[in-house]
């Protein structure tokens, strides 16, 4: 029997870390100890009951980590207080959402969708209306939303390589377009250290810095030059559909997700089929500065700030051969004389947690499926 992988893992500046595998979430505290868990299996600690019906598709905390929001494969929207676990609402999104945030103050959800559109809604329930609000639409599938500090924008980026930064809550005036990446942009950061700036990763292998108020781009880092090494000594594979896939012949560095840690001021990148974290300082200038690989033992699904440290949820192993030790599923890495080096005690406790099993590990499917503009795996008409 196989563990099914963490795919998604998401933080709150309280320390609160969910870790998300298939149709289930556990969410623990800053030592990895599960406190809840949507799960029947875990006893001793709180259930969430409540969300939809699938697989859990992105979740998403408030920035005072009183609110906890879970998008299910039915399109229901489910938040939660993370005081009591109790859900505060639940509606259905209009479409299969991609991306969720709260904005800054907690007061409203905000969910990015396949077919384009970003809707609204508030996080405490009403005797209004349940349908979300629209706020803003593009042309294609919106890959990331997130909230800009200090600076009234909403920032959305997209499968046609676009980063668009509008004003919030007034998200028709548009403030800029970051225009640069050759294909689908997948992840936005933002960081209190650069209430001005944003960085972006995308399916074309790089990590971009910008201007928000102008949409200019400031700098464009290569991950090649970083990763390519992977490439080359066999410990990352070529491949088209899925991590298992090496049908390809092509080196993708394709970034699933970027992250900014506040203390020490850094971004780190997770990329599709590297057994790496990308380290990326943040410069004066302002500039991203020593880029270095940190290795991990797979290739990671998602990674996560929790505080000063860094958690990377990883790949399942295509052999227990390839995997050394194939049950693990995250590695959890703290910064020590300037690097970044594994921190034992959350790793260990991370790895203990338990998933669904099944009798073989479930394919993480290539992020390049949905971000070809060519894809078959076009939105319909039930999504």
């Amino acid at each position: 029997m196989a563990r099914t992988p963490i795919t998604h893992v998401e933080t709150s500046p309280q320390g609160l870390v969910a870790l998300v595998y298939g149709t289930n979430m556990h969410v623990a505290d800053s030592a990895g100890k599960i406190v809840a868990s949507t799960s029947d299996g875990v006893d001793g600690v709180a259930k969430i009951s409540g969300p939809g019906k699938g697989e859990i598709i992105t979740v998403a905390f408030s920035h005072d980590g009183a609110l906890l929001a879970v998008c299910t494969g039915d399109k229901t929207v489910t938040i939660f207080s993370t005081d009591d676990w109790a859900p505060v609402r639940s509606l259905a999104a209009a479409k299969r959402p991609t991306a969720i945030t709260f904005d800054l103050e907690g007061a409203n959800l905000i969910i990015a969708d396949k077919f384009g559109e970003v809707h609204r809604t508030p996080t405490a329930a009403s005797a209004g209306s349940n349908k979300p609000d629209l706020l803003l639409g593009h042309v294609s599938i919106v890959c990331d939303v997130k909230v800009a500090y200090e600076q009234p924008y909403v920032l959305t980026c997209d499968r046609d390589e676009k980063l668009r930064v509008s004003k919030y809550p007034n998200a028709y005036n548009i403030q800029a377009f970051g225009l640069g990446h050759t294909e689908f942009v997948t992840s936005i950061a933002t960081a209190r250290f650069a209430p001005d700036n944003a960085v972006t990763g995308a399916g074309d292998g790089t990590v971009r810095l910008w201007e928000l108020s102008s949409g200019r781009l400031l700098q464009t880092v290569n991950l090649k030059d970083v990763l390519a090494k992977y490439y080359a000594d066999g410990r990352a594979k070529c491949g088209v559909n899925s991590f298992e896939d090496h049908n390809a012949a092509e080196q993708r560095y394709g970034v699933l997700r970027v992250r900014a840690v506040e203390e020490p001021r850094m971004f780190v990148v997770a990329v599709e089929r590297i057994p790496a974290v990308v380290v990326v300082e943040f410069g004066d200038g302002p500039a991203l500065v020593n880029v270095r690989a940190v290795d991990i033992a797979r290739p990671p699904t998602d990674v996560a700030v929790l505080g000063s440290r860094v958690i990377a949820a990883y790949a399942p192993a295509a052999s227990e051969a390839d995997a050394g030790s194939s049950d693990a599923l995250a590695v959890a890495l703290a910064p020590k004389a300037g690097e970044l080096t594994v921190d034992e005690p959350l790793t260990a406790a991370l790895n203990a947690v338990p998933t669904q099993l099944a009798e073989s590990v479930p394919s993480v499917p290539s992020i390049y499926i949905w971000g070809n503009k060519m894809s078959v795996d076009r939105p319909r008409d039930d999504e």
